[in-house]
């Protein structure tokens, strides 16, 4: 099976389904999200943390890989914007996130590898634990595909993965499988390094956004006040030495600023 056609269908048919037993929460969050309320103000804080690098208004921003726009932070990236452009493989996941935009939103079921959009459509994207899911050969032309589609000086910013991480090296897999076939999902992530094959298109930096991964603070930080005061800690590292800690933290943030021709 197609990479594509794997995450659409596991999307589809898995991922964006709500239990209703566990207060319509997402298959997807019950997988790969610490719910539980001793890391609530430290995961709220992360998602928060790509508003640091978006415009707080302007008339379209791109979403690319929505889903159904799972978490309320999320909802915050496009409140200044006039339109929210979600585009997902999956059809599930653009209807659930027009139950939540409405009009204000408009829902493309597309591949990031094709845009439907011109040049310069955007004054912002975001990208949020989607390029990781696309096929390792083919990551490239998804994030020029990102800068392609939004304007001069405006930013692309996405969510990824830290494969060099030395939590990962110590259990040589990362979250999810490199392996399409070994896991739910297909997963592959490129050493930061890799970044800087689009110095020339953009300006890039790479920022910390979550040190941990739902399993690590799962089995690490217990579901209590102490627990709490870590995940605080937590937050205190990655404000106080950003460089290490996206170096030592799971998951980092690439801003994609564009560069003016010329």
């Amino acid at each position: 099976m197609a990479i594509e056609d794997q995450v659409r269908d596991f999307y589809d048919n898995e991922g964006w389904q709500a239990d209703p037993a566990a207060d319509a929460v997402y298959a997807d969050a019950q997988l790969w999200e610490d719910l539980r309320p001793c890391a609530a103000e430290y995961v709220s804080v992360c998602r928060r943390k790509v508003l640091d690098h978006l415009p707080s208004s302007g008339e379209r921003i791109l979403d690319a890989g929505s889903g159904p726009i799972q978490y309320p932070e999320y909802l915050e990236y496009s409140a200044g914007f006039e339109k929210r452009v979600c585009v997902d493989l999956s059809q599930r996941a653009l209807a659930e996130a027009q139950t939540k935009l409405g009009d204000r939103g408009d829902y493309v079921n597309a591949s990031l590898l094709e845009l439907p959009f011109p040049a310069d459509h955007f004054d912002a994207a975001v990208s949020l634990h989607t390029i990781y899911h696309i096929e390792r050969d083919r990551q490239e032309a998804a994030v020029r595909e990102l800068i392609r589609v939004v304007k001069p000086d405006a930013r692309a910013v996405v969510v990824y993965a830290n494969p060099d991480r030395l939590a990962a090296r110590l259990k040589r897999v990362p979250r999810r499988s490199r392996d399409p076939g070994a896991g739910p999902i297909y997963f592959f992530a490129h050493p930061l390094a890799w970044w800087k094959r689009f110095a020339g298109e953009a300006e890039v930096e790479i920022v910390p956004w979550r040190t941990l991964n739902a399993n690590e603070s799962r089995t690490l930080i217990p579901n209590n006040a102490l627990g709490a005061g870590v995940f605080r800690a937590v937050l205190g590292f990655e404000r106080a030495v950003p460089g290490l800690a996206t170096w030592a933290g799971c998951y980092p943030m690439i801003v994609l600023t564009k560069r003016c021709p010329g």
